[in-house]
Parts: structure tokens; sequence; C-alpha cells
């Protein structure tokens, strides 16, 4: 036979104690009997002082049983952390540890240890968000679902190359400027994409792809684009400024650097033509 956890117990006797105030819930101004069904709750709450002591010691007990359920949650949590951990740096993955979790290959695993959840991001953009997560298989599940997803938006190489170079011209010419914001190019990404298929397909086609294209999406493209440098034809090489420090406090950045865990995080603000000897 199951046994009965202090939590359930707890929960249980909360919801008894609470009964007394469900009953006015029921009562409706224009009820034929509304004095009736008043009185009988008035008789029943006349004792609130008393409902409210025990309400107050259920409570009391509550945030115990809360702060040992989270205590235990939390250690076991790390134990499962542990041995995800472990058997990473046994099998040699890149990983490095970081202030809210683990810097894993490619992406950002954020952890709570005391809600055992775990979310997953690319440059501080969200992938999966928290979830409860029990075992260690877990985890890698999450890990691999969010990999899956950056390599179905990973655009090929020579339409990356090109569209990122039609869409820092498209920003330019928009803004007058030859160094362009960030946010102003990845809009320009997305339009270029949607411009890209509708003149591959009929001008009324039904638009199935690149309907989404996540901000994690993008910066994934950019951080493959800056990591094949050596292979972007020379005029149409783009580059990354940062911004002044009032700019980044504003968000007017992005995180950059994901690939690689070894690398630390930057935030770009601008897009601009690396020209040769410049």
């Amino acid at each position: 036979m199951k046994q009965t956890s202090e939590l359930e117990v707890v929960i249980k006797e909360l919801k008894d104690a609470l009964k007394v105030f469900n009953k006015i819930i029921e009562v409706k101004p224009n009820d034929k009997d509304v004095l009736e069904k008043l009185e009988k709750f008035i008789v029943s709450a006349s004792n609130l002082s008393s409902v409210f002591e025990t309400l107050n010691d259920i409570i009391v007990r509550a945030k115990d049983i809360i702060a040992e359920e989270r205590e235990k949650m939390s250690y076991n949590f790390k134990l499962i952390e542990s041995e995800l951990i472990m058997e990473l740096k046994e099998k040699g993955v890149p990983l490095r540890e970081c202030s809210d979790g683990w810097r894993i290959k490619s992406i950002q695993l954020k952890t709570k240890p005391q809600s055992s959840a775990v979310s997953i991001s690319y440059n501080n953009q969200t992938i999966i968000d928290w979830t409860r997560i029990n075992s260690k298989e877990d985890i890698q599940s999450l890990i691999g679902q969010a990999e899956k997803l950056l390599s179905q938006y990973l655009m090929p190489k020579d339409e990356l190359i090109d569209i990122f170079w039609d869409a820092y011209k498209f920003a330019k010419f928009k803004s007058g400027k030859d160094v362009v914001n960030i946010f102003d190019f990845y809009t320009e990404v997305r339009l270029i994409q949607l411009r890209r298929y509708l003149e591959k397909n009929k001008p009324d086609a039904k638009i199935t792809k690149y309907t989404e294209f996540p901000k994690w999406a993008f910066l994934y493209n950019l951080d493959i684009y800056r990591s094949i440098w050596d292979e972007i034809p020379k005029d149409k090489r783009l580059a990354l400024q940062t911004g002044s420090m009032q700019e980044i406090m504003q968000g007017k950045g992005m995180y950059v650097n994901g690939l690689n865990p070894d690398d630390d995080y930057k935030i770009m603000c601008y897009v601009y033509e690396a020209k040769e000897g410049v």
C-alpha cells in the first residue's frame, strides 16, 4: 500500500480547512434562497478565529515541508547533474561551467536545482524553456532536441553568405549608414529569406518556409558565418562591432560566440562591411 507523503497530507488539510469559504462562492444574490444560503454560511463561519488558527498551523507546517522538499529536490538534481557532467567529460565533450549552469558544445544548459528544472539556450536566447527533469536521460533528451532544432534552422553555406550580404545592403540603404544596427540586420535577414522564397515560387505561393526564424536561430547562423570567414568572398565579408556601455545597457546588442564553450560571450550592436586593407 502506498504511504501518504507529508506533502499530500498538508495539501488535504489545507483544502479541508478552506472548505468553509467555498460555500460563499455558491451563493448568488439572485438566488431564490439567497438568505438561507447566506445564513448557513454565516453560521458555519461563526468561529473564524478557530479556523484561522488551524489554517496558520497548517501553513507553518507547509512552509517547513516545502523547504524540506526543495532541499531533497536540489540534492537529487545535483546527483543527476554530476552524473551527466562526468559522462560528458569521459566522452571528451567540450563543456564549461558558468554561473547559472553549463555550456555544453554549442548550447547553454541553465539549471534550477531547487526546482529540478533546466532550460536550454543559445547565446542567451531560450530554445527550450524551463522543464522539470527526473533523470540524466531527461536532460540528454532535451539537449538532443535543442541541437536538432539548431541544425534544422542552419542555412546552407552559400545561401547564408548571400542572404547576409543582401540583408546588409538593404539595411545600409534604409539607414543611409555603412554601420547598421544588428536588430535591423536581423529584420532584413528574415525579409530576404521570404523574398527569396517568393521569387523561387509563385508570388501568391503559400509561405511554408521561413515563417519562423527565432533570434537564437539567427545568432547560430551568425556564429557559423563568422566561423567560415576564410570561405566568404572578400567582397562580401561582414564584421561585427560592439556598442557603448549605454547602448549595451539599453539592450541594443546581441550575444555572440556561442559555438565553442571555451569562447567568452560578447555583445555586439552593429554590422559593417569588412573591407580589405581597412
